[in-house]
């Protein structure tokens, strides 16, 4: 037999072995071996088979050539091969550690055994060094330093290893705080590229917050301060308290079985925790629905508590870490530290209680609530030993705050400086439910859709912080923050609003009750109550209506305003509104979205102060100054006479009068059924602004037909708005973003839009809609939350039009579908908006029949829905 086919023969029996066994140990995992001891069999597994190929690697040399090699090398494990918590699927990190070789004596060997090990299908990571060579890479990278700590023998020269791993150790003691710095550092990188929240709803259970890696992040700044990183020394040698140890544990063996299953399952190296997979796992854990939480969210809480528990651990290292007394800080503390009554310690960098403020804190939520403010107040961490007090203690306090505690949280939830931390703070050592009991029915708490980004407390959280923050904006918006001398009641609103999720029930109806609860809890007076209770109740209100339906239409805005009943509480509702979307995750909070807020917020204050005139006299204003703009000659032609005398508000509030004078002038030159579009971008709102004129528009499909165009060139339509002017003049006007380019489109881009659009109406032609990548698996998962497609017919909402709403999963031309379908029942759009409701978009139509009138006919108003529940089906 040749030296090859000898070779192949190892490869071949080593992958039949390896896909063998691996199905065994997937075998006893489904039984439920648990997951450190899956990872141990895995790990013993890989060695053996390493060891057989390394074996026929040294074989193919002489007797002579191989006792020399095999005497001048060590095989060594590093990583999670090295820990003995192999995956099923993870890399094979191997180290070839040597004497100093050289090259031409290596790379023989070398290049035969990774090649085998690769023929394998083994995904390896190999390096190839001398002691020397590895230790100098680990002074210069903590990600190299950290796999070195994890270091495991395999084969060859033990002492060699042996030499290696304690001069690897002396370089560690030797630099201890900086190898300790960088190792946070870099995991502090991979944190900030897979999410620094715990509670992002798709975690990678290895490298978010609170995965696996801070589990090892533990380990590893373990091994630098006590030489051991394996948690039973470590804890044997007081590096980590009882309950700290026994959380630990539970967190490992919880995160390995999980990733086995992942990666089981997937037949892969599977470790981004998706909203199909988060469904299968329950599955396979056995988790049922009950108490109003779908199986899916009571597996997710379970994983965001184990995620929680590593977090607060590493938090605690980074403090120790951070708290070690440097020349610095033991020539600025004397000074520049203070006593707080001799209770609190506030140094440079930390707040610590002294042994009178420990005694003082055993039993007083007041206390801690002092204790906490103070450190938010300062921007400083609590040390350590403090903070290990502070959630340890935890558990004993009662679960309704005594008056003075609820006074100093009523005082907490004042300040915009310190209420986000010191809310925060509060949640993660657990007191926060000792004063608002509610927030425990939703820690950890998993919003099962791809619009929310974050759990339900952490939503909650981020709201409040946001909203103290818009004291710093210098638009409309932190004007009217400023102008918010209730800042305690709006706070309070936030923390509590979604706090009913979890329940079969309307979980706004359900925060209503918990605010009640609270309110009497905190001891506040029966407006305050009365006013917290509203903006629960009520905090989709303002969304709803601005982004579903017509502002423009004074009886919108005036059923709004008797909702609100006052100025103070409008106010309020718009800094909720704006804050709850903001906090639902990163740029969804847009400028346009807030000039329209802005905008129902005005128009309702208006009515409740009565100044409607004021708007009216506005109006009339811009009017005057649009006839201004336009030439003497055509001032006085009745064309544009009867234009101004009917000019939409809502165009008047939107364009500057030179741009509307040119609208109207284009407008004029229109030849019989022609249409022209005029197309600017909006950097104040990152927005693309359309408005577009069809002679003899009405009847054509000229809203269906633009929509497709827009569509068609990657643009997002986010309003629409339509209107019959003199002389069956078609106005359109839409708002888009332009996805292709986020910093605003380049001039030929509005040019060409233009062209287009004018070219649309009439064309035979169906528009071609560009396939976005992931755009299908996007959908697929949004369809997981099982929400039904759903339309809806108002007919009593408005007096002018029937409004249609159509809640669906969206798609690109789903706009030009049902636009398209109305224009086939021989109706009109007068108005249209589009918005989301959790995982789907709800399109809005306002609908008349061709004379201008609301549909009255029931049969009309059936065959109306009917089609539309067509349209949504067929892609269903």
């Amino acid at each position: 037999m040749t030296e090859a086919s000898a070779a192949n023969q190892v490869v071949v029996a080593v992958r039949a072995e390896l896909e063998e066994q691996r199905q065994a140990i997937a075998q006893m995992h489904r039984r439920g071996l648990d997951g450190p001891q899956v990872c141990g069999r895995l790990t013993s597994l890989t060695d053996r088979l390493v060891l057989k190929l390394y074996d026929a690697a040294l074989a193919s040399f002489d007797s002579s050539a191989a006792d020399g090699l095999r005497s001048s090398i060590a095989l060594v494990a590093l990583g999670s091969y090295g820990r003995r918590q192999s995956a099923p699927y993870s890399d094979v990190d191997l180290m070839i550690l040597h004497k100093g070789l050289p090259e031409r004596q290596l790379t023989p060997l070398v290049r035969k055994f990774t090649n085998s090990i690769y023929d394998v299908r083994f995904d390896l990571g190999h390096s190839v060094r001398t002691a020397a060579d590895a230790i100098q890479l680990a002074r210069q990278d903590a990600v190299v330093c950290s796999s070195l700590i994890d270091s495991r023998l395999v084969a060859g020269n033990q002492s060699l290893y042996v030499d290696f791993r304690d001069q690897f150790q002396k370089m560690v003691r030797r630099r201890a705080r900086a190898v300790a710095l960088a190792l946070h550092e870099a995991r502090g990188k991979e944190r900030s590229q897979y999410g620094e929240s715990i509670y992002l709803l798709e975690p990678h259970i290895k490298r978010s917050r609170g995965g696996l890696r801070d589990m090892h992040l533990i380990q590893w700044l373990g091994f630098v301060e006590y030489g051991e990183s394996d948690p039973d020394r470590l804890y044997l040698q007081g590096a980590m308290s009882k309950l700290e140890y026994r959380r630990l544990l539970l967190a490992r063996d919880y995160l390995l079985r999980l990733r086995n299953e992942m990666h089981f399952h997937a037949g892969s190296a599977k470790d981004g925790l998706d909203r199909a997979e988060q469904i299968r796992v329950a599955e396979w854990l056995g988790h049922r629905q009950r108490d109003g939480l779908l199986p899916v969210e009571h597996f997710m809480r379970d994983y965001f508590r184990h995620a929680t528990h590593l977090w607060q651990t590493v938090r605690r290292r980074e403090a120790l870490l951070h708290a070690a007394p440097t020349a610095m800080t033991r020539l600025l503390d004397p000074v520049f530290g203070r006593n707080v009554t001799g209770d609190y310690r506030v140094s440079t960098r930390y707040v610590a209680a002294t042994p009178q403020g420990l005694a003082k804190l055993g039993g007083s939520l007041d206390e801690v609530l002092r204790l906490v403010a103070l450190a938010a107040g300062e921007g400083k961490l609590l040390d350590h030993h403090t903070w290990s007090h502070l959630v340890l203690s935890a558990p004993e306090f009662g679960d309704e705050p005594d008056p003075a505690a609820a006074m100093r949280f009523w005082t907490i939830l004042d300040d915009p400086a310190a209420v986000g931390p010191t809310l925060r703070l509060l949640h993660e050592l657990g007191y926060l439910e000792k004063i608002v009991p509610a927030v425990r029915r939703a820690r950890c708490l998993l919003q099962f859709n791809q619009y929310h980004k974050y759990t339900v407390d952490e939503h909650c959280l981020r709201a409040v912080a946001i909203a103290a923050e818009f004291l710093q904006r210098e638009d409309a918006l932190g004007e009217i923050a400023r102008e918010n001398s209730q800042r305690n009641l709006l706070h309070l609103a936030l923390l509590l609003h979604d706090l009913g999720k979890g329940d079969e029930e309307d979980h706004s109806e359900v925060g209503a009750r918990l605010a009640q609860q609270t309110g009497e809890l905190l001891q506040l007076v029966r407006d305050d109550v009365d006013v917290v209770v509203f903006l629960v109740r009520h905090h989709l209100a303002m969304a709803h209506l601005a982004f579903r339906r017509d502002t423009s239409d004074p009886l919108m805005v005036r059923r709004f305003s008797t909702l609100v009943g006052s100025v103070d509480r409008l106010r309020l509702l718009l800094l909720l509104t704006c804050a709850d979307l903001a906090a639902v995750g990163p740029g969804t909070l847009t400028q346009w979205k807030v000039d329209v807020l802005v905008d129902l917020y005005r128009r309702t204050r208006a009515d409740l102060e009565d100044t409607s005139t004021q708007q009216e006299s506005e109006y009339k204003r811009q009017v005057d100054e649009v006839r201004r703009r336009l030439p003497d000659a055509v001032q006085e032609d009745p064309w544009f006479a009867q234009q101004l005398a009917v000019l939409p508000a809502g165009l008047a509030a939107s364009l500057a009068p030179a741009e509307i004078a040119e609208v109207l002038r284009r407008f004029h030159k229109l030849e019989s059924r022609q249409s022209v579009a005029w197309v600017a971008y909006r950097p104040d709102v990152n927005t693309v602004e359309v408005v577009a004129g069809v002679e003899s528009g009405t009847g054509r499909g000229a809203f269906s037909a633009m929509a497709g165009a827009l569509t068609s060139r990657g643009l997002e339509i986010i309003s629409a708005d339509t209107q019959i002017l003199p002389g069956d003049l078609l106005l359109l006007h839409y708002m888009a973003v332009d996805a292709d380019h986020p910093d605003g489109p380049p001039q030929q881009r509005l040019d060409d839009l233009e062209e287009s659009l004018a070219a649309s109406v009439d064309n035979p032609s169906k528009p071609k809609f560009r396939r976005v990548y992931g755009q299908e698996r996007a959908r697929e998962s949004a369809r997981l939350t099982a929400l039904p497609n759903q339309v809806r017919i108002h007919n009593d909402a408005s007096d002018s039009a029937t409004i249609a709403e159509v809640f669906t999963f969206d798609r690109i031309g789903l706009l030009f579908d049902l636009a398209r379908r109305i224009h086939d029942l021989e109706l009109t759009i007068c108005h249209a908006k589009i918005s989301t409701y959790v995982d789907q978009v709800v399109d809005v139509f306002y609908v008349s029949d061709r004379s201008g009138a609301k549909l009255q006919d029931e049969a009309q108003i059936e065959r109306l829905r009917l089609a539309l529940v067509e349209v949504i089906e067929a892609e269903s």
